[in-house]
């Protein structure tokens, strides 16, 4: 597994604690009895049962200057909905400064408790001159065997969502194709194959939507494959992330305010590598998985592809570029007309920061699904982990219909007709014959300009923990 980014101690006794905030949760107004079996202060007991009095409907937090089990201060929290239970938490961890230790009896909410601590207190700061670490502890007595390889099951995943956060925020001077494929190249990989494409391999391969991404950039682009073959009497599916180390638009040239976060336009990438990263050391999968990711960059060189060039794509088929700024959906066609070709998925989920218009669609809450697998889609709608969340954007023939071309066999963008996220899905059905297509439009949700819950401002990991749970979610007997 990746190493683990934080420091966090997992305490089987109060007494064990060593950081100086510690945090309670009171689980049950009506129940006060640890409070007083670990002898709080009457004046601390008084003002907690003038809480619950005053407030029996909304959620309170008492905090206090007082040596408690060997911290400074302590901090005493009531969480009213249990429906935003995550997120309540998580802004209280983010409320308070210094290292945090938190104690629970709550042994079923274990995940829920280890995902607002751990990543609420993420901070990039790997170019601060000072930085300011934190020590995180999780206090739960009477551990048995299955609530420690939670624990260690969910601080793994969590390590992977850190790496994802890392890499998209990382300046893209510092991820420029190959060198984003060498990080990842290095990654503690087991059990899954890792193979590398480079471009001279991707012009002899036909890989020609990728390299007309790539052609005004003076770096080169690659493509990564993974395979985790389980078994072969499984079915395959497939993961394709849009990898954009930088995207200036091309020649038709992004303003400047829409220019400043696009650093973050390889997102789907990432959130491909991060979920096979935390499934390596899974044998309960539900299917073989093949991924692919697409690296380049998106720039303005003096041969780079121009509006109204006709490009002919890995499938065969050919596109017209009516927008050097629509190149996301170039290079994941490639890719998943490189999957079908190579490895027959009955289904491959697409993950990229696509477009804008799922922004002023869903906002930064919610990402777009879309494709022509219901099933799946009502699987992944219906099971969003944690605080992730997924809204199904429409698709119909209609709209396929339209992103046809008059002199080519399709176009990237089809002008004057709206809905652009499920367009640029529409676009993708075009790369795949057998296969089926969910794609998910994380633009919105994969870099934020401001915090919620537990989702920091700017990159997020949004993704990694759903689609980690979908490959895991069935068992292999089923």
């Amino acid at each position: 597994m990746v190493a683990i980014p934080f420091t966090i101690e997992v305490l089987d006794a109060p007494e064990n604690n060593t950081l100086e905030n510690f945090i309670i949760e009171v689980e049950e107004l009506s129940n006060l009895d640890f409070f007083k079996r670990v002898h709080l202060p009457e004046d601390i007991l008084s003002e907690i049962e003038s809480k619950s009095q005053e407030t029996e409907k909304s959620s309170f937090i008492i905090s206090t200057y007082h040596p408690f089990f060997h911290a400074k201060k302590l901090h005493i929290i009531y969480i009213y909905d249990k429906k935003t239970y995550t997120k309540e938490l998580s802004e209280t961890f983010g409320k308070i400064k210094g290292d945090i230790a938190f104690y629970t009896s709550k042994k079923d909410s274990i995940s829920s408790i280890l995902d607002s601590l751990i990543l609420t207190t993420y901070a990039f700061e790997q170019f601060l001159t000072k930085k300011t670490p934190r020590k995180l502890a999780l206090i739960v007595e009477n551990q048995n065997d299955t609530i420690r390889a939670e624990i260690a099951d969910r601080i793994d995943l969590l390590a992977c969502i850190y790496w994802v956060r890392d890499m998209v925020n990382m300046p893209a001077s510092l991820k420029y194709p190959r060198r984003l494929a060498e990080q990842i190249m290095k990654l503690p990989f087991r059990n899954t194959k890792v193979t590398l494409m480079e471009k001279k391999e991707l012009e002899t391969k036909g890989f020609n939507l990728i390299l007309g991404v790539s052609s005004g950039s003076d770096r080169d682009p690659c493509v990564l494959i993974f395979e985790r073959i389980i078994d072969k009497n499984l079915p395959t599916l497939a993961l394709a992330g849009k990898g954009v180390t930088f995207d200036a638009g091309g020649l038709q040239i992004k303003p400047d305010d829409g220019m400043l976060d696009m650093k973050c336009d390889m997102a789907g990438a990432a959130t491909v590598v991060g979920t096979l990263l935390s499934l390596d050391n899974k044998t309960n999968l539900r299917s073989n998985i093949i991924a692919t990711i697409g690296l380049t960059e998106n720039l303005l060189g003096g041969s780079a592809m121009k509006p109204l060039d006709i490009i002919r794509g890995y499938n065969g088929k050919t596109v017209e570029i009516g927008h050097t700024d629509a190149e996301g959906r170039l290079v994941l066609a490639d890719l998943l007309g490189y999957l079908e070709s190579m490895y027959h998925p009955e289904t491959i989920i697409s993950v990229a920061t696509l477009t804008g218009a799922v922004l002023h669609a869903l906002g930064q809450n919610y990402a777009g699904i879309i494709g022509n697998n219901q099933e799946m889609m009502m699987e992944i709608l219906a099971n969003p982990a944690g605080e992730e969340r997924f809204w199904q954007l429409p698709l119909d023939a209609d709209m396929i219909e339209k992103t046809k071309g008059e002199i080519s066999d399709v176009k990237n963008i089809t002008s004057g007709y709206k809905a652009g996220s499920s367009m640029g899905a529409a676009f993708l059905t075009h790369f795949v014959k057998e296969s089926k297509l969910v794609h998910l439009d994380i633009a919105g949700t994969a870099y934020r300009t401001s915090s919620f819950g537990y989702f920091p401002k700017d990159a997020t990991g949004f993704g990694v923990m759903t689609l980690s749970e979908f490959f895991i979610k069935k068992e292999r007997s089923e």
